[in-house]
């Protein structure tokens, strides 16, 4: 360890900005020498003005508390002492060094000098797994204690553990990702040289890889694991004769297991489905063990024919819960090994080639640098190379997109071939019983190269509710305006330092005309001109048309004839902009030709080089193909719709196709490949009929087998659903009345005792509106999140809401379906609307028009169906165990008042309806707080 002296920082401050007035409230210090915490200060500060009363409440430093303490420039020179020629440390160090700086200059103490560390970057770094760096998340992670969150004193506490972790993190490092992330360290925001270079001294000593690692060029990977757990072959018992659920006993004589009529019904019925051959649709309902209801009999199966099973989930996070939960807790039940693994696509593993080349490339892009460092250290214990491990910074993705798998990898990494993250994962997939996908893969034909998954032909399809959706977007085609001009930038004029500019020197460098780069330098600067101009005019186009007000996301469906001379405007641009792309791709394979003639032996860097160059090229002539289909060659049973960002930048529009019928197309490429398909959900049934999901699947002519299977749980007695009879008549999204009863019955219910509400809407405008009474409301009684306001990612706001203890979350669609909250993390439910997609929505309307044509009610054979189905997704959110209990309140009169209302009706569980009035409820509420 250096000999360096490190100052941990934290500041509470009235406000965000030193420059804006604002003052530090309290300052605490820590000071860690020699690996070790030697010095603790702490003060509070008089601001000499009020404290805000949202600082008052985060922080629960009163006004009170600092009225009698000193100034700042009382203590200003004890600051500059401690700090001066030490290392400032900060959480998020802009902040507090804004701060500390401003005030000591304001004291007379302008000279203050110090390296600077922030834990935030640093942790960002050596711990690239984690889910979020906020100070609380960082110690929840570490398990470090934090009593005060947003008290200086136990802020600086905490950081300085969490730095102390840091550096123990640090020491551990092989050497060679030491010495390649102080290459890196130039650009980051912590002077971080100094630390670095005495981590290096420490081990330059030792001239060997410390075991369990592998050096691949400049950087090191951790070394694969060939006697993985997952495919040992220890246990070679044969497969028993009786089937384990149909044992006496079965598997309830197992620990950890408990009987669950249910699953055993489940089991025999996939069972059956896959001896028979036969596809099948079966709903098993929240409770019933649905996952090992089909993993059991899957992998009895698997081992019987010595064939996979593919499983495949619409979510990621129902795939890591089926590793990592539920294929353990099979193990347990067999004397013989299951081996199970998740394949992905290729865009989700890191090219070993391609990165190692990246790696070593100039670099001044801040989320670039960080994603680099942050990848040197997740390679040295990742087993799979996988993207979704890993938390890259947003312009970290920009990086990603050039390092990931593609179908010239294979080639690129034969002297890694061992170590391919994508080929070990194709390996494993190779050797699996269980095959764990998603939808949207499985529906490619992908997972078929090169691999055992094409002689799997039993499936299970799990939140099949969502198949017919991916397969229309699988089946489907877009168009947009970002896409295009990342590529763009990408490859860059000859001004810039981009694609182009480097494959012209690498022509001239042979002695190759490079006349062809000039010429391309002049479509490009046209058409970087031309896109924008492009899809600004369809941004103008449909906001013309769909002049709501604040509304963020406009949709417009393209008729396929009659549109008007505006839209033969667009289409003019679209052909201009199509046959530059043509072009530039002439012009690009005369460069081919050029260079075919040559006889020219390129070093590895010049080869990565121009297959990048190439692979950005073939991507804008697919690109132009792509454009030319959507606006010049849209299929019949095709809708096309463009969407736009109405607030976001002028050019930020979309243009989408996908088939009216994917179920037709699934039927035809998928279902008639198959022996048998298990599609299974809790929600698939309609008016308990199966004859909706069939027929949008495309199963009518396969005549699958159905079963419905009821929940165990006992609604009549943890549920309780109220239907309020004084809510005013739905008329639109913007009833000034229903908006202000909705906001009525929200505060009413959120003052129960504890109570965690999560309130779901169908309109984003809608959940605004009621959001913004709400948060004026000075008495609304508890915390109030909400989806696209909060800010945040719907997981963010989701984790915020369950570690509140008492609060209200406003939802859209995320968070109608795959969301858990159980046991307290909420205790009521409610329905703002029953959710009804709008009818102006493209794929809706024009599923409407295909029903109509067909001489169907398009109401009853698309729009009330579709709606049932989310309403019953969207009650499944309140109980997720038996011992869950809570209130489901439905503020949408037409549930009663409407012909269409008894379909809902039929929907809801078997729990206890009351229709009461705001005062009753009001009362109620009383009597749950007594």
């Amino acid at each position: 360890m250096n000999n360096q002296r490190y100052v941990v920082i934290d500041v509470e401050t009235t406000g965000n900005s030193p420059k804006k007035g604002d003052k530090i409230i309290q300052i605490a210090a820590v000071v860690i020498e020699n690996g070790q915490i030697t010095e603790r200060f702490s003060k509070y500060v008089n601001p000499n003005q009020p404290i805000p009363p949202f600082i008052e409440q985060l922080t629960g430093i009163t006004n009170e508390m600092v009225e009698h303490e000193e100034p700042f420039s009382a203590i200003a020179e004890d600051i500059f002492e401690l700090l001066n020629e030490s290392c400032f440390i900060a959480h998020n160090i802009h902040f507090d060094l804004g701060f500390v700086k401003h005030e000591l200059k304001r004291a007379g103490f302008d000279g203050l000098e110090c390296n600077v560390l922030d834990t935030v970057e640093l942790a960002r770094i050596v711990y690239p797994r984690f889910d979020g760096y906020k100070l609380t998340e960082l110690s929840e992670e570490l398990k470090l204690k934090h009593d005060n969150p947003h008290r200086a004193d136990s802020d600086a506490e905490v950081t300085a553990m969490i730095f102390l972790h840091i550096l123990d993190r640090l020491k551990r490092l092989p050497l060679p990702v030491l010495k390649a992330i102080r290459r890196l360290s130039w650009h980051l925001i912590s002077d971080a040289q100094e630390l670095f270079d005495s981590l290096i001294i420490q081990k330059d000593g030792r001239s060997e890889l410390e075991a369990g690692y592998i050096k691949i060029g400049s950087f090191v990977m951790k070394a694969p694991d060939t006697q993985a757990e997952d495919f040992e072959e220890s246990r070679s018992e044969a497969l028993p004769e009786t089937l384990i659920w149909e044992e006496e006993g079965g598997l309830s004589s197992l620990n950890h297991f408990k009987k669950r009529d249910g699953q055993t019904k489940m089991m025999k019925e996939v069972w059956t489905a896959f001896s028979n051959h036969e596809h099948a649709l079966i709903e098993a309902a929240t409770g019933i063990g649905k996952t090992l209801g089909y993993l059991v009999p899957a992998a009895v199966h698997a081992k019987k024919t010595e064939k996979p099973v593919v499983i495949s989930t619409f979510t990621t996070l129902l795939q890591q819960q089926i590793l990592n939960q539920d294929i353990p807790l099979i193990k347990q039940i067999f004397p013989f090994p299951i081996k199970a693994a998740v394949l992905k696509g290729r865009s989700h593993y890191l090219c070993i080639h391609k990165f190692e080349h990246i790696l070593h490339e100039d670099d001044d892009n801040y989320d670039a640098v960080l994603a680099k460092a942050q990848i040197l250290v997740w390679l040295t214990d990742t087993e799979t190379g996988d993207l979704s491990e890993i938390n890259l910074p947003s312009g970290g993705k920009l990086l990603w997109e050039r390092i990931v798998h593609d179908d010239r990898s294979y080639e690129r990494n034969r002297p890694y071939k061992e170590l391919c993250f994508y080929e070990r994962a194709k390996a494993k997939a190779n050797k699996a019983d269980l095959i764990i996908t998603n939808h949207a893969l499985l529906l490619t034909d992908e997972i078929n190269q090169r691999s055992r998954t094409a002689d799997a032909d039993t499936l299970i399809i799990d939140e099949a509710h969502h198949f017919e959706r991916a397969a229309a977007e699988q089946f489907g085609t877009r168009a947009d305006y970002v896409s295009l001009h990342k590529k763009l930038m990408q490859l860059g004029t000859l001004k810039q330092r981009g694609l182009l500019k480097k494959a012209e020197r690498l022509f001239r460098s042979f002695g190759i005309s490079s006349e062809s780069f000039f010429q391309m330098d002049e479509w490009l600067s046209q058409l970087i001109e031309e896109s924008d101009v492009f899809f600004t005019s369809v941004h103008a186009f449909v906001k013309r048309r769909k002049p709501k007000k604040d509304v963020n996301r406009l949709l417009y469906k393209v008729a396929q004839t009659g549109e008007n001379r505006a839209w033969s405007r667009l289409e003019e641009g679209a052909r201009r902009l199509c046959a530059m792309l043509f072009y530039m791709h002439q012009l690009f394979l005369d460069q081919k030709e050029q260079l075919t003639g040559k006889t020219v032996s390129f070093t590895s860097r010049q080869s990565f080089l121009l297959e990048e160059y190439q692979s950005c090229l073939a991507y804008l002539e697919e690109y132009g193909k792509k454009l030319g289909r959507l606006f010049f060659e849209p299929a019949e049973d095709e809708v096309v719709w463009i969407e736009i960002d109405a607030k976001g930048a002028k050019n930020a529009a979309s243009v989408y196709a996908q088939p009216l019928d994917a179920g037709e197309m699934l039927a035809d490429r998928f279902f008639t490949e198959k022996k048998s398909v298990v599609l299974t959900s809790a929600t698939l049934v309609v008016e308990n009929s199966f004859n909706y999901m069939i027929k949008k699947l495309g199963l009518s002519d396969f005549y699958p087998r159905t079963l419905q299977i009821e929940s165990p749980f006992s609604y009549d007695k943890r549920m309780k659903i109220m239907i309020p009879t004084d809510i005013s008549p739905i008329q639109n999204d913007h009833s000034e009345d229903y908006i202000q009863d909705v906001c009525r019955y929200i505060k009413a219910l959120s003052k129960q005792r504890n109570a965690k509400v999560l309130v779901l809407f169908t309109s984003h405008d809608m959940l605004r509106d009621v959001h913004q009474l709400l948060r004026d409301d000075i008495d609304f009684p508890c915390q109030l999140l909400a989806q696209g306001v909060s800010g945040g990612s719907p997981v963010k706001i989701m984790k915020a809401f369950k570690s509140c203890q008492h609060a209200v979350l406003l939802g859209t669609n995320h968070f109608w379906e795959g969301v858990d909250f159980p046991g307290d993390e909420l205790t009521t439910l409610i329905i703002a609307r029953l959710p009804f997609k709008p009818p102006d929505h493209p794929v809706e309307s024009a599923k409407c028009e295909r029903a109509k044509k067909m001489g169907e009610s398009p109401f009853q054979a698309v729009s009330l169906p579709e709606a049932v189905l989310t309403f019953r997704q969207g009650i499944g959110r309140l109980l997720r165990s038996e011992e869950d209990s809570g209130m489901v309140v439905i503020l949408d009169r037409r549930i009663r008042t409407s012909s269409y209302g008894r379909v809902f009706m039929k929907a809801l569980p078997p729990a206890l309806v009351e229709e009461p009035d705001f005062l009753e409820l009001e009362a109620y509420i009383s009597g749950l707080n007594a």
